[in-house]
């Protein structure tokens, strides 16, 4: 099958686009340049639309739109959504000894209704095939037969692939099984190994219905027993083996939906996790809260100092060691303390003089002593206020006097110290503020993801996967008991049958199924060997071509092989086993996955095209031309749909090897990334016929660097 051209009406972006594909055998390449957001994954989602069904949109179909996203939402209004493609199949047939080729054209047609609405309930879709011939269009019954025929479903991602999801058979992210499944299905599909399976399950009917005769041979006996129960058995082994395939691709299904929201919650945590955002918010407010309080603490601290007696005693030190020099000088000289008084009041009440002689009342001489002191208190009294001022002035000072002179500084050492504590609380205090608008501003630009929302939803895919997977085990479980028990039934119906008269034709019957089915399956496994061998020698020969490794020259990756249990492995220096997913950088994982897919479609010669989106990612210089002219000369038709960075560097490759090129542009990029205005309000994809080279009105964009200097003038 090669595909021709291909029309969409309404699909998402495409409002109204065609395409054309080049079908020329010597120039195979079809190059649709378009930068990101301009419809190249929506085309790869429109062609697998239009031949499979909404069985090959994301999430199969459910919940994913069709109808262009800018339309506004009208109750009651249905559009029609078509996408049409058309395609060549090529056959060789033998007529008297000459091989003759013979072309067909086909057009399939797949239509359906949405509602524009926020539910965008959706129409099952119909698809109508058509021949193309010289004299207009013939339909053609059962389309999805003869597309299934050409391009089976299993091989879906083999023959479309997005780029970004071109890791699905060697990505660390999903379990062994389902990587393995993943190789297992291409591989055996893309061999025609189906038609095997369909001819075993063939000759385990006809086995079956040998079985039933062999129930009337051993009517009510033991004969009976056994074939009945061995035809019970084999209905249950086919519910099993449906049910355990059924389990697989369930379990396959919720795998990558667990992968699925795996990759969305890692982007949405590189933005920022709202939830988290939020409580670090909350936290940053409780601690500027804090510093608030320990801020107006260090600031009342730091007003008390300024009332305190230290900084007093500080500033009039000068005055204050002049009237203590002058104060200690009075004490010097006994003006100081005033004690006169004191002592001679002391005498008065003791009746005895200092001299000794007596100050007794009623002794006349006593008497005329104490009216003498009494007269020298009462003019001290008098005459010494300014001496008692001197004097409680000298006690009172007392304390402001220094004692140590490092006292002399202790103000300011605490002045030093509450100052910078103050300081430093408000060091902290504005970090914190500026750290509160930068988590507001970052909170305020993340998009309405709801990051808890996605874990619940992983969580709930991991149930169901692992529902899926203890299933699985518990069918395989059965079909292995089931196989053991039956081989032990028929050793003893054949037994039974040899032992009856009428036995031996039933008996011959049921060797000859069983031959049959030895033959089919000695088929089945030396086929699936000696081409997985050769898919797995290709692979490896394209891969390190790819990749520019020569083991000989002493590259770290030395082979690639597809092993027996369907693991696509790398190899290292030694035959150490290399992890794609950790050991390979982002190209060589790419250049190992497209490596595979060619390989799995030359050996099978099947002629299919190879539609592949932004293949070149993560890849620059030798290794991007490298992998762009392998993949041109192995693939029967090559369809790339590549950005402009991509296209940087390979220029020549195209000029040699395409056919057809041209440029998608989405006008919802004009003026940041457009030069030019496309005058066109609706969001929807232009197409112009520039090339790789070239550039229009319509498709010249701005440079990265034009861009920059823009933004900062």
């Amino acid at each position: 099958m090669k595909l021709l051209r291909a029309e969409f009406q309404n699909f998402r972006l495409l409002r109204d686009l065609s395409l054309e594909f080049s079908s020329d055998p010597d120039r195979n390449l079809t190059v649709i340049r378009a930068a990101n957001e301009s419809g190249k994954t929506t085309i790869l989602h429109g062609l697998q639309w239009a031949l499979y069904g909404d069985a090959a949109l994301p999430g199969k179909g459910e919940g994913f739109r069709l109808h262009p996203i800018d339309w506004e939402e009208d109750d009651g209004k249905r559009v029609p959504i078509t996408a049409t493609v058309e395609f060549e199949l090529t056959t060789h047939r033998q007529v008297r000894g000459e091989m003759r080729e013979t072309r067909r054209r086909f057009r399939v047609v797949r239509s359906a209704f949405e509602d524009v609405d926020s539910q965008a309930r959706r129409s099952a879709s119909t698809v109508k095939l058509f021949a193309l011939n010289d004299t207009g269009a013939s339909p053609i019954d059962a389309p999805e037969a003869l597309i299934n025929d050409e391009l089976p479903p299993e091989l879906r991602e083999v023959f479309f692939t997005d780029g970004d999801r071109a890791l699905s058979f060697i990505e660390a992210d999903v379990a062994v099984s389902t990587k393995r499944e993943r190789v297992q299905r291409a591989i055996r599909s893309l061999l025609g190994l189906g038609v095997i399976d369909d001819a075993v399950k063939h000759v385990r009917k006809a086995a079956g219905e040998v079985n039933k005769k062999a129930k009337q041979v051993g009517t009510g006996g033991e004969l009976n027993e056994i074939a009945s129960r061995l035809e019970e058995m084999e209905n249950s082994r086919e519910k099993f083996e449906t049910d355990l395939e059924d389990a697989k691709q369930q379990f396959g299904a919720f795998d990558e939906k667990v992968d699925e929201m795996d990759r969305k919650i890692a982007a949405a945590l590189l933005k920022g996790d709202k939830e988290t955002l939020s409580k670090d918010l909350d936290n940053c407010k409780s601690e500027i809260k804090r510093l608030d309080a320990q801020l107006a603490a260090a600031n009342k601290e730091h007003s008390a100092l300024f009332r305190s007696r230290a900084i007093a005693t500080d500033l009039l030190a000068p005055v204050l060691d002049r009237a203590f020099e002058k104060l200690e000088e009075l004490h010097d000289q006994g003006k100081i303390p005033n004690t006169t008084i004191p002592v001679l009041q002391d005498r008065l009440e003791a009746e005895i003089c200092i001299c000794g002689e007596t100050l007794e009342i009623g002794d006349s001489e006593g008497e005329e002593r104490r009216r003498h002191i009494q007269k020298l208190i009462d003019d001290s009294e008098r005459a010494d206020e300014i001496q008692e001022i001197i004097t409680d002035l000298y006690y009172g000072a007392k304390p402001l006097q220094s004692g140590d002179a490092s006292d002399s500084s202790g103000w300011l050492e605490e002045y030093t110290k509450v100052v910078e504590r103050r300081d430093g609380i408000q060091i902290l205090r504005d970090e914190a503020g500026r750290k509160l608008r930068a988590l507001e501003l970052q909170l305020d630009s993340l998009p309405d993801t709801d990051i808890q929302g996605l874990r619940d939803t992983r969580r709930q895919y991991k149930d169901q996967r692992d529902r899926y997977l203890a299933k699985q085990s518990s069918l395989e479980t059965q079909l292995s008991g089931l196989r053991r028990e039956g081989e032990e039934l028929e050793s003893k119906r054949n037994r039974l049958l040899r032992e009856q008269k009428k036995g031996a034709r039933i008996l011959a019957e049921l060797e000859v199924t069983q031959d049959v089915m030895k033959v089919l399956r000695s088929a089945y496994e030396r086929i699936t060997n000696e081409e997985l061998q050769k898919v797995s020698d290709l692979m490896n020969s394209i891969f390190l071509e790819m990749i520019g490794a020569d083991p000989e020259q002493g590259a770290i990756i030395r082979r690639a092989e597809i092993s027996r249990d369907f693991d696509i492995i790398v190899y290292g220096p030694n035959d150490r086993t290399l992890n794609p997913d950790r050991d390979l950088n982002g190209a060589s994982r790419r250049a190992l996955t497209l490596a595979f897919i060619l390989a799995l479609t030359k050996v099978s010669e099947v002629e299919a095209p190879n539609v592949i989106d932004t293949p070149l990612g993560m890849t620059s210089g030798y290794v991007k031309r490298s992998i762009l002219r392998t993949v041109v000369r192995e693939s029967a038709q090559l369809i790339l749909f590549l950005t402009h960075d991509e296209i940087a560097g390979c220029e020549e490759i195209i000029d040699q090897a395409a056919g057809e090129v041209f440029t998608l542009t989405n006008p919802a990029h004009f003026p940041k990334m457009l030069m030019n205005d496309p005058g066109v309000e609706e969001r929807k994809v232009l197409r112009c016929e520039c090339d790789h080279r070239n550039e229009c009105e319509l498709c010249h964009r701005h440079r990265d660097v034009q861009v920059e200097l823009k933004m900062a003038s």
